[in-house]
């Protein structure tokens, strides 16, 4: 669990990329903390992004939209899918696929989850435009 030091430095992360707006740390010192983080992508829509802090920075954080995407098929993004870059849904939200376990360390920053978050979520709006799977765009991680 993220504990108060960790907290600080990453706020610190946080303010130097982001508006002060643009996040909030959510439960702190609950069994459940999260964070949340909006995001404005280059066609102008907004997402709200959930970040599951219970075993942050030991594991990869859950990570998910906050709402339920669908593909341009009209399938919800509600289960794993390795072409999609999707797992398991939590809360009715979409969970991004962000990082790979074996590519997980307890130095990566909150910021930079977010940063993939950003991109995946405009890979998902490319993937809206095209069709194609978000995998003819994004490389997988082990």
């Amino acid at each position: 669990m993220i504990d108060s030091t960790r907290q600080q430095m990453e706020t610190q992360v946080l303010n130097h990329y982001l508006p002060a707006t643009a996040y909030r740390f959510m439960d702190i010192g609950t069994s459940q903390p999260y964070l949340m983080m909006g995001m404005l992508t280059n066609s102008g829509k907004t997402y709200t992004i959930r970040i599951d802090l219970a075993h942050f920075p030991e594991s990869v954080p859950e990570v998910y939209v906050t709402k339920m995407l669908y593909t341009k098929q009209g399938t919800a993004m509600d289960s794993p899918s390795a072409s999609m870059h999707t797992l398991s849904s939590k809360y009715g939200f979409t969970r991004i696929c962000h990082y790979g376990s074996n590519s997980w360390s307890p130095r990566v920053s909150l910021y930079k989850i977010f940063i993939k978050c950003r991109l995946w979520v405009e890979i998902y709006e490319l993937h809206l435009k095209t069709g194609r799977p978000m995998d003819y765009y994004l490389n997988h991680q082990s």
